[in-house]
């Protein structure tokens, strides 16, 4: 369940750094599994991301990222944010 979040595995783990420097995360699968929509994925969170911080560039988030275990889905649940 700790997937990309894997403290073994990376430095500040909970945190969220867009700059990490390890990018072997495993959020599109692997092999037979990957997921064919990933370069749509890494495409529309380039692309929005960029339009985000652009339109709002002294977003803030507030606390801590809130993740859902549901089942096998432990995706993000709430990511509270404002403008500072």
């Amino acid at each position: 369940g700790a997937a990309n979040r894997d403290p073994a595995h990376f430095t500040n783990a909970q945190g969220f750094d867009p700059h990490r420097a390890d990018t072997s995360h495993t959020s599109f699968g692997a092999g037979i599994h990957f997921c064919v929509g990933a370069p749509l994925a890494r495409l529309e969170m380039q692309v929005g991301l960029e339009m985000l911080f652009h339109r709002f560039p002294n977003l803030k988030i507030t606390k801590p990222p809130l993740y859902k275990d549901a089942y096998h889905f432990h995706g993000l649940e709430a990511l509270m944010a404002q403008l500072a």
